[in-house]
This record gives C-alpha cells, sequence and structure tokens, in this order.
C-alpha cells in the first residue's frame, strides 16, 4: 500500500507515526539555498536537526534512515556541519556516507567538474537488515584465493554509486531523483512487507521504487506537486 499525506512532516509525524516503527527511511530535505526555490532557500541547520529528532521518534531498533545532502557553499556547509555532530547530538550512528556519482558534469575555470551528490546512512543502533547489495557486472575471477572464494559471480555495489544515471528531461520537481536510487536502499536495507517513510516526498520517486519492490510506504509532502504513482489501498 502506498500512502500520500499532504503535511508538514514536522507536525504530522510525530502525532502520526507510532516511535520505533519505522525500519527503513529514505528521504531528501532541502539542502538550504543550493536552489532558487524558497522551500531550498529557508533550510537551516536547525531545521535539519529537526529532522534528526523526526528520524529518532520513528525509527524502530536497528532501522535505517538515508538523507540525502549536498557539499553545500562557502559559508554554508549545512549537510556537513550536520554530520560532524550527529553522532554527538543523537542516538543515531553515521554508518557510511554515500556518493552518487552522476554523468553531467558542472565547473568552473578554476574548479574540479562538479559529478557528485551525498547521502548519508544512519542506523538505530546496528543495522537489524542489510541484504548485501550486487552489481549487474560480474567479478570475472573466483575470489581471492581458494581460502576466500568469492561469495557471488558479481560485484558487490560499493558507497560511490556510478550507476545510475540521473534524469536530464522530464523532471516534475525542481531535485528530483532516479527511483533506482531508492530502489538500491530498498533492496539493501529492507525485506518483504517492511514499511518505507519518505518525510520529504517530492515526486514521489520512494513510492515508485518500493511499489516495483513491493513494499508499503507512506510519502509526506506539503506541497502540491505532482506524483508519478497515486496512492493505493
Amino acid at each position: 500500500m502506498i500512502r500520500i499525506i499532504r503535511a508538514n512532516s514536522f507536525k504530522w509525524v510525530p502525532s502520526q507515526i507510532e516511535a520505533g516503527s519505522i525500519p527503513l527511511v529514505i528521504t531528501d530535505p532541502p539542502y538550504g539555498g543550493i536552489l532558487k526555490n524558497k522551500w531550498d532557500r529557508n533550510w537551516t541547520i536547525e531545521k535539519q536537526w529537526e529532522l534528526t529528532s523526526l528520524l529518532e521518534h520513528v525509527l524502530m531498533p536497528g532501522g535505517t534512515a538515508y538523507v540525502w545532502g549536498g557539499i553545500g557553499k562557502p559559508g554554508n556547509r549545512i549537510f556537513f556541519e550536520w554530520l560532524s555532530a550527529v553522532e554527538q547530538r543523537s542516538e543515531l550512528t553515521l554508518w557510511d556516507v554515500i556518493t552518487w556519482s552522476k554523468k553531467r558534469a558542472y565547473g568552473t575555470k578554476n574548479r574540479y567538474l562538479f559529478t557528485r551528490e551525498e547521502c548519508a546512512m544512519l542506523v538505530k543502533g546496528k543495522p537489524k537488515t542489510f541484504n548485501v547489495p550486487l552489481l549487474e557486472e560480474k567479478r570475472g575471477y573466483a575470489g581471492f584465493n581458494a581460502d576466500y572464494p568469492a561469495k557471488s559471480e558479481f560485484k558487490r555495489r560499493t558507497n560511490v554509486w556510478t550507476d545510475v544515471t540521473e534524469l536530464f528531461r522530464g523532471k516534475i520537481h525542481d531535485a528530483e531523483k532516479p527511483s533506482r536510487l531508492a530502489e538500491i536502499m530498498i533492496e539493501t536495507s529492507s525485506n518483504d512487507g517492511d514499511l518505507v517513510l519518505d518525510m520529504f516526498a517530492g515526486s514521489g520517486s520512494t513510492g515508485v521504487a518500493a511499489k516495483k519492490m513491493k513494499r508499503d510506504c507512506i510519502l509526506i509532502e506539503r506541497s502540491d506537486c505532482p506524483m508519478r504513482l497515486k496512492a493505493s489501498r
């Protein structure tokens, strides 16, 4: 079942979602002034910590949250500032940081071409679920040696994702990401029948992925942005 909630997550979640009930959160909050949209400019480090409190509230022990962010701009590094203190100021562990290496590059004459976005993998304790993610590319060898054979003929996914192409056209939301990114997270950090929560759902790409992966999903989006799927029962 896919539920679409048009509401402010900061107000809706604490009263409507039972504490410690969600195994997986995937969410893409504003970055804080990276886009020209008002909703992105108004995002602050204080709101990032409010989001952290929501994650602490909803995640079950062993639950995982994937939170997207960017490197920001000089004097405005909300995501990095948050990552540097999240373990000291919350009960969450920064389990990993994933880099999405995109195809389209941006740059100026005095910078390297920029092709990345970051996603923090946060866990409440230690991960209850981690299904080893594999690529479609085969290893080509049996393993390090006979004592350490490969567990699969396919290569294991690293924390730098190079095989997911961004959406170049046809976006229905300025910050829309391909649903394949959420598919990988759902496949890795949840099991059949688990509930997935996205508190900044945008166009609903997390819901598209959840539907494909046969997971229940709650999408929360305060704007009237169109979604790529309809609520199901």
